[in-house]
């Protein structure tokens, strides 16, 4: 692929590969970031040139908790709308969520939900809630998977905030409990957590993603943002995600003046040197020269 053919959406997935083989590879960030500096080059440039989505939010609750999710530190250096959040742009038609060849797999699985018996519906009433979020915490002190299981969970404070949905089986029970905070155009997927690990938990996953993704596209909402970001995923999670169509992307606040401030730039640089160094090799001048001509080719 040459310089002029690179798109946005190409360097977008570019970055994402980058975060898929370190998952793949199963070390540690640093080592991730230190263990090829031209690929590490590479994606400083691919971060730099991702979709930048602007976001102004009020001390709402929701809105609080947005920013809180979004301004949390990455690597203890950045924060996770500098370094890229995984982002679901939510259509204006909510019965276009689900269309396209890439929305296969979600339509397939939903239509086997709803074949079972499975219903979903947005649970307003706090009595409700908390009943719910007690059978959540006592399903996450049992979960299979030990990085998910969590003896001392306690989502009460989830009570009364944002849009709750909840996927049912046949009998009643609850499957998948969603729970998204939203602030004007901006929602937030704070929670989405199965409560069992059965082949029907699984298709309802994917019955609630569609139900919450179309019910905020009716309330106006355009982007939903994962607390997760990409460098953090399983690869389980990513390849679900990218599936759902969540992309990365950096989120700058309005009230920010300088999001990239010349501090933010030292930061980046400190990186740079370190990756050159960790690999003792010369060749940085190459490198970064072809990352900004790229950059201004994808901006052009």
């Amino acid at each position: 692929m040459t310089a002029t053919e690179i798109t946005t959406g190409d360097r977008e997935a570019r970055f994402s590969e980058f975060w898929k083989h370190r998952l793949e590879s199963n070390i540690r960030v640093r080592q991730h970031i230190m263990r090829d500096w031209r690929l590490t080059l590479q994606a400083i440039g691919d971060l730099l040139s991702l979709q930048r989505l602007e976001l102004n939010v009020s001390s709402s609750s929701g809105g609080l908790m947005i920013e809180q999710s979004l301004r949390r530190s990455v690597f203890g250096v950045f924060t996770l709308a500098q370094t890229g959040a995984c982002v679901l742009s939510v259509p204006k038609v909510s019965g276009e969520y689900s269309l396209g060849a890439s929305k296969q797999t979600l339509r397939r699985k939903s239509r086997s939900a709803e074949k079972s018996g499975i219903a979903c519906r947005v649970i307003n009433d706090e009595i409700e809630q908390i009943n719910l979020i007690g059978q959540l915490d006592s399903a996450l002190v049992s979960k299979a998977d030990l990085r998910y299981r969590n003896s001392h969970a306690d989502h009460r404070f989830l009570v009364g905030v944002g849009l709750w949905s909840v996927a049912y089986g046949q009998n009643g029970e609850p499957l998948v409990i969603a729970v998204v905070p939203r602030e004007g155009t901006w929602a937030l997927l704070r929670l989405f957590i199965s409560l069992g690990q059965t082949p029907q938990h699984s298709d309802a996953r994917y019955l609630l993603t569609q139900f919450v993704v179309e019910r905020l596209s009716h309330e106006g909402v355009q982007h939903l943002v994962d607390t997760v970001g990409p460098s953090e995923l399983t690869a389980g999670l990513q390849h679900f995600q990218r599936m759902l169509g969540f992309r990365i992307a950096r989120v700058k606040f309005i009230h920010d003046a300088r999001p990239w401030s010349i501090k933010n730039a030292g930061k980046i640089l400190k990186v740079i040197y370190r990756a050159i160094a960790y690999n003792n090799r010369p060749g940085f001048a190459e490198i970064a020269g072809s990352i900004a001509h790229d950059a201004a080719v994808t901006k052009s």
